[in-house]
């Protein structure tokens, strides 16, 4: 049998040499064209139909070439295949070719190329297909799928590893698609350090692609707080009088009350808090009290953290007493106040 015989064409050319195939991309069957041809020379059954040939059986040619590595361009190798293919178990033929191309083979792979789809694959994607039947998720979703794309090999081949789900796949229908979620998963595991991988996958296949701006963004009004900028006895609380008077905000659910308590737009200075920069504290000198004052302290570069601002509802200014005392506390663990610290905006920008 030669390539020219499954072209269908009365020239007759023989099979390159063993050194070469690799080389040849023409033919009824793209690079595997040469090596069908080879098959067909030491298999007669398989000669008699090699233009009849199934999708599947030219995936699972294809698969078995692509694990056999360097290895399919040797003569004896290929001859050995040959004999046994529609002889020995489809799964007998894959452990084989895998121990050939020094690949550790699943035995469900076997059953996979009846679901591939299209022309055959490049030996890349085959291989990749291995690897992904490897491991636990990512054979659980490719089994899952009537119908296994290659580009879904290459998504899921691109996902982390715990995020190589069905429910994750969903949410990539076009190319560009695997980027937007792709950097979403980087974003939230980075502010996320509360939760593992299972939590915010479990969160992640519950959007929608178009909705991923605002699944980030609720993650980020989750994320923990960093610590008030300094520990006290009562947790990061300042004692005046007795009283517990200046409490942090110690999450984005703080802000979010403090802004409806207060009429201020503290709830946007959440990035600001994340990154280490800003801090408020609630102001309430009487115990079960309302709130007189939200106090921002800001990290000054090289100096440290300053009283910034101190301010009442829609941000006015508040008594020289309530002024004094706030200053006061915060003077005595250390922290100092920029100039006209109830409303410093007119003399100190850090924006």
């Amino acid at each position: 049998m030669t390539i020219q015989n499954i072209k269908g064409t009365k020239t007759a050319v023989l099979l390159p040499a063993v050194s070469t195939p690799t080389t040849f991309f023409g033919g009824p069957y793209g690079w595997l064209t040469p090596y069908i041809a080879g098959i067909a020379a030491h298999n007669e059954a398989f000669a008699a139909r090699v233009l009849l040939l199934r999708r599947d059986e030219l995936h699972f040619i294809g698969l078995c070439l692509s694990l056999m590595g360097d290895a399919r361009n040797d003569a004896d190798h290929l001859g050995a295949f040959a004999r046994g293919f529609g002889v020995v178990t489809r799964k007998t033929l894959l452990m084989n070719s895998g121990d050939l191309g020094g690949r550790k083979v699943c035995a469900g792979l076997a059953k996979i190329p009846a679901k591939l789809a299209g022309a055959p694959w490049r030996p890349a994607s085959y291989a990749r297909l291995a690897d992904l039947m490897n491991e636990t998720s990512a054979r659980k979703t490719l089994g899952h799928l009537g119908r296994i794309k290659r580009r879904d090999v290459l998504t899921l081949g691109r996902l982390p590893y715990a995020y190589r789900t069905s429910g994750v796949l969903k949410l990539i229908k076009k190319p560009k698609e695997l980027s937007e979620v792709l950097f979403a998963i980087e974003v939230v595991r980075r502010v996320r350090a509360d939760l593992d991988d299972r939590q915010i996958l479990a969160s992640l296949e519950k959007v929608e692609t178009s909705y991923l701006r605002e699944w980030i963004t609720g993650h980020y009004e989750h994320a923990p707080f960093p610590e008030a900028p300094v520990q006290t006895a009562y947790g990061g609380a300042l004692v005046i009088g007795g009283v517990e008077a200046l409490r942090p905000l110690w999450c984005y659910e703080d802000l979010a009350r403090g802004a409806r308590e207060f009429d201020n737009c503290i709830r946007t200075y959440l990035l600001a808090v994340l990154k280490g920069d800003t801090y408020f504290y609630r102001y309430a000198p009487d115990p079960g009290g309302k709130g007189i004052a939200i106090v921002e302290l800001k990290r000054l570069p090289a100096v440290g953290w300053i009283v910034h601002e101190a301010l009442g509802p829609k941000n006015k200014n508040i008594s020289g007493v309530h002024r004094a005392a706030i200053l006061a506390a915060f003077r005595e663990i250390g922290i100092g106040a920029a100039p006209q610290a109830s409303n410093p905006n007119a003399w100190l920008g850090l924006d």
